[in-house]
């Protein structure tokens, strides 16, 4: 860049400059016209680079601020060390007492009673506390020139602080945490500039060539704009981009997971996170002891048990069905079902409860269901696992329903919703569902994955709830079957905070299933 080839910035600094010789950032920001502080710095850092003023002097302080636990100590009228020393000399000396005392939490009354027994104005004779004198040291001076003038709505500036006052207040402002520190810091810099030679001889050579940054109305009226060069544009210089605000790209994969199964003529199950043992597992026939249970460790609450409570009659039919099968030609599993652990409440582990509470609500029969239900499970994270997710949930319930139409929907699921190439079916367990599959799909990096469940109901856990009809049920992963459709090798970015990566998320455009036949119509 040649001398006179200046940016009206740096045009406007220097030839403030040029006239009062040197000047404080605040002077030059209020009476340059220069357009404000970004504007400032900007010149300033460009003509600093080229040599064309210097840095004449800088400056700085910094301002002592009232943190969380200084407004309570504010509040409190003294510190927990000046308070506490006030009930020493009073003969109120129990700490134990202290402790209890509402003002401040008992980890404060702890610390403060440490820092006074290190500074040596209170010593310990068993459980009771006696003052070592009659003065209060720095803590007293603390109050004095920092909580007095903070408190009538004063100015305190650290650097002019008693050094042992600075140092504690220091200590007492820490740089992360400050949701609970006493103190909070604010440091301002000002910066003198002043004009060089250098910076003299460009401003008149860029005078000399009436070098122009812009074409204003006033030019065109009056043609000065013939005598003046322009200065040069740099047009293939790129814009900056504009981000406009859209979904997150794994809320757009599951609103069209929901148009979907809208469109299969499925109507949506939705109920709320917080479940009860009952719903979870022991409506679906998963006995209180079974290992199932662990494989979903869940997340107990600590109240709301009673919310989730089943109806008496529904709760009695469950009862039976697992003592000695009830009245559905099973056996159960011949243990003393408690009833009083079916009402513990837990954040919902596997979305088949929303399937348990429906059969039990009388469904149309027959009838299409699904949910997209948001689960917990204790689970290690890993590249394809995470404790909070999603799974799609449905049944279909119907005189003719068999496994046929269980094996047709899974393949279609594999295919529109997780857009894989390669599944499979393989025969499967689960303690609610007889016969059981499993289905994998092929991910073009990380290979075959488990996708979830599926399978036809036991009557032990259709007729306790009602019904008397076969029913195809399914549980399979939202998460994963997102990660093949969105391209994505690591379950963790479908949660990822890094923007530049969410905007590169693409979800592959929709291919609504074709209609005719089958299930779809059931």
């Amino acid at each position: 860049m040649e001398d006179r080839d200046l940016h009206p910035l740096e045009l406007t600094l220097l030839s403030y400059l040029d006239g009062v010789g040197e000047a404080w950032d605040e002077e030059i920001i209020e009476k340059s016209g220069i357009g404000g502080e970004g504007s400032y710095r900007r010149a300033a850092q460009w003509l600093i680079s080229r040599g064309l003023v210097d840095e004449a002097g800088a400056s700085g302080e910094t301002r002592v601020l009232l943190g969380p636990l200084g407004e309570e100590c504010a509040a409190a009228g003294g510190t927990p060390e000046l308070l506490l020393l006030d009930m020493v000399e009073e003969g109120t000396g129990d700490f134990a007492a202290i402790q209890a005392d509402s003002r401040f939490d008992p980890a404060r009354w702890g610390s403060a009673l440490g820092a006074l027994t290190r500074s040596g104005l209170v010593r310990r004779d068993g459980g009771r506390l006696e003052s070592a004198g009659s003065e209060r040291g720095v803590f007293g001076l603390l109050w004095e020139q920092v909580y007095a003038p903070l408190s009538q709505g004063g100015t305190v500036v650290l650097e002019s602080l008693d050094p042992q006052v600075a140092a504690m207040v220091s200590d007492r402002s820490p740089k992360r945490g400050r949701g609970r520190a006493e103190f909070l810091l604010s440091t301002s810099t000002w910066q003198k500039l002043s004009i060089n030679e250098n910076g003299r001889s460009a401003l008149e050579r860029a005078k000399a060539g009436r070098i122009a940054g812009r074409l204003t109305p006033a030019m065109l009226a009056d043609g000065s704009w013939r005598g003046l060069r322009f200065r040069r544009y740099e047009m293939d210089i790129p814009a900056a981009r504009i981000h406009s605000g859209r979904l997150h790209p794994y809320r757009v994969f599951l609103d069209s997971v929901r148009r979907k199964f809208l469109a299969l003529g499925f109507s949506e199950m939705r109920g709320s996170i917080a479940e009860s043992e009952f719903w979870n597992n022991d409506a679906l026939f998963m006995p209180q002891f079974h290992p199932a249970r662990d494989i979903h460790d869940a997340y107990f609450l600590d109240t709301g048990g009673r919310r989730f409570a089943p109806a008496a009659d529904i709760l009695a039919k469950v009862a039976s069905a697992h003592r000695d099968g009830g009245d559905t030609g099973s056996r159960g599993w011949s243990y003393d079902y408690d009833e009083s652990r079916a009402g513990l409440p837990i954040l919902r582990s596997q979305g088949t409860a929303l399937s348990a509470r429906w059969m039990a609500s009388s469904p149309s029969v027959p009838g299409k269901y699904f949910a997209i239900a948001r689960c917990f499970r204790y689970d290690q994270v890993d590249a394809t696992h995470l404790p909070d997710f999603f799974q799609v949930e449905g049944i279909v319930l119907g005189e003719d329903i068999n496994l046929r139409h269980l094996v047709g929907l899974l393949r279609l699921f594999a295919e529109r919703i997780a857009g894989a190439t390669e599944h499979k079916l393989y025969p499967g367990y689960f303690p609610f569902t007889e016969p059981s599959v499993e289905m994998h799909i092929r991910h073009p990096s990380i290979g075959w994955m488990e996708m979830g469940g599926a399978g036809l109901f036991r009557p032990e856990v259709t007729k306790p709830l009602g019904v008397e009809v076969p029913v195809i049920a399914w549980g399979l992963g939202l998460d994963r079957m997102a990660m093949t459709a969105m391209g994505l090798a690591d379950i963790r970015d479908l949660m990822t905070d890094d923007l530049g990566r969410l905007r590169a998320m693409r979800v592959r455009p929709e291919r609504m299933p074709g209609g005719g036949g089958g299930v779809a119509d059931a």
